[in-house]
């Protein structure tokens, strides 16, 4: 009897681990420092150059494409890159959505998404 309740325990037990399992990888997935670099990789060659810049200092095409973007025009904007690389520019643009989840979009100069 001792045995039964023993095993139908730990029977009971297996679903509640591999749903914690679960979540604790979608936690470890969603840190934008761990995200951050793994996609700067991605569209940085060695020589580019990066500079942290104020949202105010977007160019005027990258601010109309966030404005009438329905899906992020009222997310807050987090964080802002100008990454320079062979006369081109572009704009790693970190917004924080309502899930306090980082969602990270690169522009280049005209507004066009590169990176989502």
């Amino acid at each position: 009897m001792k045995q039964q309740v023993i095993f139908r325990i730990g029977l009971l037990s297996v679903p509640v681990l591999v749903i914690l399992v679960l979540l604790s990888g979608m936690l470890k997935t969603n840190t934008p420092a761990g995200n951050q670099k793994e996609q700067q990789r991605v569209y940085i060659s060695d020589e580019a150059d990066t500079l942290t810049i104020a949202a105010e200092d977007l160019p005027a095409s990258v601010k109309n494409v966030i404005q009438t973007d329905s899906l992020i025009n009222d997310l807050k904007i987090t964080a802002v890159r100008k990454i320079s690389q062979k006369n081109d520019n572009y704009y790693d643009v970190w917004f924080l959505d309502s899930d306090n989840f980082n969602i990270m979009v690169v522009y280049n100069k005209d507004g066009m998404i590169i990176n989502q």
